[in-house]
């Protein structure tokens, strides 16, 4: 917890730990203190043998001595009480470790998740956790939907007396706060996860928890249309948007990239475009931010390839669009293998942004990725090189939709908060709560914390692209789209291209080195 009230989990050693090995230490500090303290028993009785020889004029020098061995700084028993007290440092510090869950989202999350263990002592449990899911996720919908229901009553009821405002306002509060209390804690996070585990049936405890929901997103593959041929177009005209010196500015041109409609966006921004933004610095060299918008598209398989089909293969470890799009943008812009690259991305962008860092390493120079509002995609370990840093609002249901709780590593960091402490307005929906703009606010609040020891490494590799003041950023826009008509017509040379039609497939450059 840093000083901002923010959550930090990953990001270096002060993360990477071994309780066992923490309780083992604190067994022996114990021990060494129990072996302390019969030596300090031993030496009272030594004295108190010796104490008539001890008060003669020849005895005073051993005396002494012995005070100072019995009572001193070295002494046996204060030596003793040191380590005990080192001892329980040392348990606390495990509490700590351990209680990074809330005690009842740990239970919660065994028995729904499921241990081989817990199902060999309780023979029916997997019966009852399946059983246990549905309940969760009934009771769920049917407050819900009695909600929204009793709100549409008594908004028809209350209209020819003229409360229909007030009534309305009523119920809407009364639904935010159910579904406060739905997300809070990591709930949402239990419910996908218990989903998974009563749709996969008795094999699901042969499947680690963290695994489930990829799982389950494949074999229901089936239901998702294979994504249609892709194509990256160049933007005429893009607007020129500001250098990022934070990662705020960062976060605010993902959302200036969203399309019309977004509260964030440049008007004229067409759907599905990707910013790449070149970074001059005073001394000449040159880096890169790459911003990658989230889900804007409630098909599965429509013209703009940010559509929530793109959500459920990156969830599920598919082959989708966007990942091979912003590769292809990246080559379209000219970036270079030894130019530093910052990936940035909302939602689903921030899910695209670590596939690429993950399909480029050793091609690209990725220094650093940002995600605000994404789910833990791909759930592989990132390339040692690169730094990583998500970003979540406690509010946000979206971060839980993998079914896992946030976890990091030593390049791999998560740091989570409320965007209403920092200075954003309460929400109204969870819509609301997963807004961009709100993640803007929440990241300047990491800005101020960046001189955490866990924040250090990732604030300098984003500092080596984001460069001294004096740095100036040229913006360049790439339009992916599923457009038939632009997929089937070469963007140079205005000329069908049947051939490379005819193959299927996003027609967009594999991972490969730039030119």
């Amino acid at each position: 917890m840093s000083d901002g009230g923010l959550t930090i989990v990953g990001g270096g050693h002060p993360d990477v730990v071994d309780t066992a090995e923490m309780e083992r230490a604190v067994t022996l500090l114990d021990r060494v203190a129990d072996h302390l303290d019969v030596a300090d028993r031993a030496l009272a009785v030594a004295v108190d043998a010796a104490r008539p020889a001890l008060v003669t004029e020849d005895g005073r020098a051993a005396s002494a001595a012995l005070h100072s061995a019995r009572e001193g700084s070295a002494s046996p028993g204060r030596c003793a009480h040191e380590a005990r007290a080192i001892g329980r440092c040392v348990r606390a510090a495990v509490v700590t470790y351990d209680s990074a869950e809330s005690g009842v989202h740990r239970l919660m999350r065994v028995v729904v998740g499921g241990e081989p263990m817990l199902d060999a002592l309780f023979p029916t449990l997997p019966l009852a956790r399946p059983l246990l899911g549905l309940a969760t996720a009934g009771a769920a919908s049917v407050a819900l939907r009695a909600g929204a229901l009793e709100t549409v009553l008594r908004a028809v009821w209350a209209v020819p007396a003229g409360r229909a405002d007030d009534v309305v306002r009523q119920r809407v509060r009364t639904l935010q706060r159910l579904a406060a209390v739905l997300v809070a804690d990591g709930r949402a996070e239990l419910l996908t996860l218990g989903l998974a585990t009563t749709l996969l049936g008795p094999r699901a405890a042969r499947i680690p928890p963290d695994l489930r929901v990829p799982l389950l997103v494949r074999q229901l593959a089936w239901l998702l249309p294979e994504p249609s041929p892709t194509v990256v177009v160049p933007r005429v005209g893009a607007a020129q948007l500001p250098a990022p010196r934070d990662l705020a500015m960062v976060v605010a041109n993902v959302g200036r990239s969203y399309r019309d409609g977004s509260v964030a966006a440049v008007p004229g921004t067409p759907d599905g475009t990707i910013t790449i933004q070149r970074l001059q610095k005073p001394d000449g060299s040159v880096s890169w931010v790459v911003a990658v918008p989230g889900t804007q598209s409630p098909g599965l398989n429509g013209v703009n390839p940010m559509d929530v089909g793109t959500d459920a293969r990156l969830e599920g470890d598919l082959p989708e669009s966007m990942t091979p799009a912003v590769i292809e943008a990246m080559r379209l812009a000219g970036i270079r293998e030894d130019d530093p690259v910052m990936l940035a991305g909302h939602s689903q962008g921030g899910m695209v942004a670590t596939s690429v860092a993950s399909a480029l390493a050793g091609t690209y120079r990725i220094a650093a990725v940002l995600t605000v509002g994404s789910p833990d995609i791909p759930r592989g370990p990132m390339p040692p090189g690169v730094q990583v840093l998500h970003v979540r609002d406690s509010g946000d249901i979206a971060p839980q939709s993998d079914g896992r709780p946030d976890r990091g590593t030593s390049n791999v960091r998560v740091v989570s908060g409320e965007a209403e402490a920092a200075g954003a307005p309460p929400v109204r929906n969870l819509v609301e709560a997963h807004s961009v703009a709100r993640y803007v606010r929440l990241t300047e609040a990491v800005d101020a914390e960046l001189d955490d020891p866990q924040l250090r490494d990732f604030a300098r590799a984003a500092q080596t692209v984001l460069g001294p003041p004096g740095t100036t950023a040229t913006t360049q826009q790439f339009v992916a789209t599923r457009d038939p008509d632009v997929v089937a017509t070469d963007q140079i040379t205005g000329l069908p291209r049947p051939d490379r039609l005819a193959q299927g497939g996003p027609l967009t450059a594999p991972p490969g080195r730039s030119r």
